[in-house]
């Protein structure tokens, strides 16, 4: 194998691709060419000798892992390709216990998803539990997943996931009070999985992981299967899965790329401190450093460094662009949510014809996927085709998907999830009695039998049945169809989600415009509902790769686009209130959210803050806790969407009082 490769590489790159040591942390900063970095020393490992078999590539998802493999395979010899290992956490413990039925003595399991645990959950509680202690098994499910990923107890959990890490005497006594019904429920499920041979997706990891640091001669034996183990985003890892890598770092040789301004998945029990402090935690390791930014203009990295520079942790890391200069980095202010994302649907548009850009070449940035909503909005307007990641996408949404589950019943009377998902919108209908209803919905011939058997029950609101009605009447129009299930459901859903309907109701008002294009109802539910890949996505016919991003901040690593917006950057918003309740590593990591953000920008970043957001600076302390306070003005240009004056100045004349505004022509 040629070493051109390693001439291809910065110095830094270099360094690290050709590491001698035991166990390396490599601290790649956005845009410096990580996964160059992993497939160069996986070519340096293979190029001195290390058999294929013995290299692992670890990585968070299948496609990356995959991408990498599939990059290396020119390089090694035509019978050892298939020998390269390229997998996911999950994907590796259960190759590992399929392999080894000697070390692993499972015996026969099944392995459940998500939904099968929350299934399970809901299962315990229903058979074991009064109503008055009944816990959403969604609930259920996050903080015993917290516990085991985390590697925490349940009281840390709960204060965690339900009191926002609060520990005050108030949230003790809460917690000291839920904790004994917590501890009946889990142990019922635990219970349930043992009785029935079923291992959840956290118990794949979680088994291997408190088996092999419990059995040495276990351990050393797994351990001996491999020399060198790669970890691509390590700033991701919690500490369950470090206590699956400790049973092997002092055997092999550790290779992990990661950057601990990217750590963002504290919620998932990912531990910020950990590649921090790896050196501490990992015996005989170093950190190395990449620097080099390849992907954004020096403007662009300015801003983002100047962000990092005001934290009180200790990045030590500033980007260099290899590009150079560029344009500024544009900070607008807008009055209403509907001025940003007309004005950002207005750029993509410009970008086309005045730069030459392609669609797919503007992403579009929120920490929720509610911050999209409006912009969504627009670009269906203006029928630009957009592609969503994270988050749940306009007919993915919970309150869109209520609508549907009406739709789906009248397509297909047999259909029993969307039937329960139907009947439990409606008061005084839990899941036994919807379940007792089902059982003789299923039966039904047509909707008006279904529709009649709903009418005749004295329990559930008349308008269930005369909803369905209206909706099969106007099937043959699809956006008539849409309309009929809204208004039968608008009282229903408007009490269900009191807090923001009327936000949420202009997304069914959308579904209804989205109806007109399709033949039929079945059609609609076919090609809009039931199929993923078009759920999150409004395709450009005749270039399918030829989209706009939409994206939350937390799918958006590992993407990039020459224009960048970011959306709804506001004093509330970064850090949120929710971050400043948690504390310092809570609003820390909601700083390191709005890194990622920006370093996801090639040419042009847009930051987008409500100009109410700056008035209220100017009046209020929001001082050290909001991350753009005190922004030197030589890192941006400023627009507003309303004056267009090129900077902000607060207003100092004389007001206008209602009486200099009177006027009135008697004549």
């Amino acid at each position: 194998m040629s070493d051109s490769y390693l001439d291809e590489l910065n110095p830094q790159q270099r360094e690290a691709v050709t590491f001698d040591g035991r166990n390396l942390l490599v601290l790649a900063g956005a845009g410096t060419g990580k996964t160059r970095t992993i497939i160069a020393r996986a070519k340096y490992l293979l190029n001195s000798g290390v058999d294929p078999a013995r290299l692992l590539i670890l990585s968070f998802t299948r496609k990356s892992a995959r991408e990498i493999v599939n990059r290396l395979r020119s390089s090694v010899k035509e019978g050892d390709s298939n020998r390269l290992k390229g997998q996911t956490f999950h994907s590796w413990c259960m190759d590992l216990i399929d392999r080894n039925p000697a070390v692993f003595n499972f015996g026969k399991f099944t392995v459940i998803d998500e939904e099968d645990r929350e299934s399970a959950f809901r299962l315990v509680c229903g058979r074991h539990f009064k109503k008055s202690n009944f816990i959403e098994p969604s609930q259920l499910a996050e903080v015993y997943s917290y516990v085991v990923n985390a590697r925490c107890n349940l009281s840390t959990a709960l204060s965690k996931r339900l009191f926002n890490g609060q520990l005050d005497d108030e949230t003790r006594r809460k917690i000291l009070e839920k904790l004994p019904v917590y501890q009946d429920v889990i142990r019922k499920y635990l219970a349930f999985k043992a009785e029935r041979r079923y291992l959840d997706y956290d118990d794949i990891l979680q088994k291997v992981a408190v088996g092999l640091s419990k059995n040495k001669e276990a351990r050393e034996f797994i351990a001996g299967c491999y020399d060198h183990i790669l970890v691509d985003e390590m700033q991701d890892t919690n500490p369950l899965q470090y206590l699956l890598l400790s049973a092997f770092w002092d055997r092999c040789n550790l290779f992990c790329v990661g950057d601990d301004a990217q750590s963002i998945y504290g919620f998932r029990g990912a531990d910020f401190k950990s590649i921090h402090g790896f050196t501490n935690l990992v015996p005989q390791s170093q950190v190395k450093k990449l620097t080099i930014n390849y992907r954004s203009t020096q403007e662009i990295l300015d801003l983002s460094n100047w962000l990092l520079e005001r934290s009180p942790l200790h990045y030590d890391k500033a980007l260099q662009a290899n590009r150079g200069s560029g344009l500024k980095p544009i900070l607008l202010h807008f009055s209403q949510e509907w001025d940003e994302a007309r004005d950002i649907v207005m750029r993509i548009k410009n970008s086309q014809g005045e730069e030459g850009c392609k669609y797919n070449d503007n992403m579009v940035l929120s920490r929720s996927n509610w911050g999209l909503k409006a912009v969504e909005t627009c670009l269906l307007e203006a029928q630009i085709p957009y592609e969503v990641y994270g988050g749940t996408s306009l007919l993915a949404s919970a309150h869109v998907r209520d609508v549907v589950s009406a739709l789906r019943v009248v397509a297909n009377p047999s259909d029993e999830l969307a039937w329960e998902r139907y009947l439990c919108l409606f008061p005084r209908i839990g899941e036994i009695t919807a379940a007792k209803l089902i059982d003789k919905l299923l039966g039904s011939e047509s909707v008006e039998d279904a529709a009649a058997i709903l009418a005749e029950n004295r329990v559930i609101d008349p308008s269930a049945s005369a909803t369905l009605l209206a909706i099969h009447n106007l099937a043959a129009e699809v956006n008539r169809a849409v309309e009929a299930a809204f208004e039968g459901l608008d009282r229903i859903l408007e009490r269900k989600y009191k807090e923001d309907w009327q936000r949420r109701r202009k997304d069914v008002e959308l579904l209804a415009k989205i109806g007109r294009a399709s033949e039929s109802l079945t059609a609609f539910i076919a090609d809009y509902i039931l199929d993923p890949s078009l759920a999150t996505a409004v395709k450009n016919e005749s270039d399918p790769e030829d989209c706009v991003i939409l994206t939350t901040i937390h799918s958006a690593k590992g993407l990039e686009a020459r224009n960048c917006y970011l959306v709804n950057i506001n004093y509330n918003q970064y850090p949120s209130s929710k971050a400043v309740a948690n504390g310092e590593d809570a609003i820390e990591e909601d700083r390191r959210c709005l890194y990622v953000a920006m370093t996801r920008a090639k040419d042009r970043l847009l930051v987008y803050r409500s100009q109410r957001a700056a008035q209220v600076l100017e009046s209020l302390d929001a001082g050290e806790l909001y991350f753009l306070n005190n922004l030197p003005p030589r890192l941006y240009d400023f627009e507003s969407l309303d004056s267009q004056t090129g900077s902000w100045q607060a207003y100092t004349g004389s007001g206008i009082s209602l009486g200099d505004a009177e006027e009135f022509d008697f004549s």
